[in-house]
């Protein structure tokens, strides 16, 4: 799960990274992720998570931020084993 940052699409004439003050004053550095095209960051806790979500609105006025969920992955299922059928009549010789 990563938090990014949305109406900053875009890298052109701005900083590697983009760094957000919490409600707790702590500063949350959002990097630029090529993959998804948007400022990220991967909270480690729950409380930084709502840290960061309190922040707009209050100190942040016209910046807003979203969940990334990253697509699960499809587990390789096994491929069923071929069945076992009459075997195939060989072509007659010729005579």
């Amino acid at each position: 799960m990563k938090i990014i940052i949305l109406g900053k699409r875009d890298q052109m004439g701005t900083t590697p990274n983009i760094r957000v003050k919490g409600m707790s004053r702590i500063a949350y550095n959002f990097l630029w992720d090529p993959e998804i095209r948007h400022y990220a960051f991967s909270p480690e806790t729950q409380k930084e998570v709502d840290d960061i979500f309190r922040t707009q609105g209050k100190i942040y006025h016209h910046m807003y931020f979203s969940v990334w969920l990253e697509p699960k992955k499809e587990e390789a299922k096994p491929k069923p084993a071929k069945k076992k059928g009459r075997p195939k009549k060989k072509a007659a010789a010729a005579a």
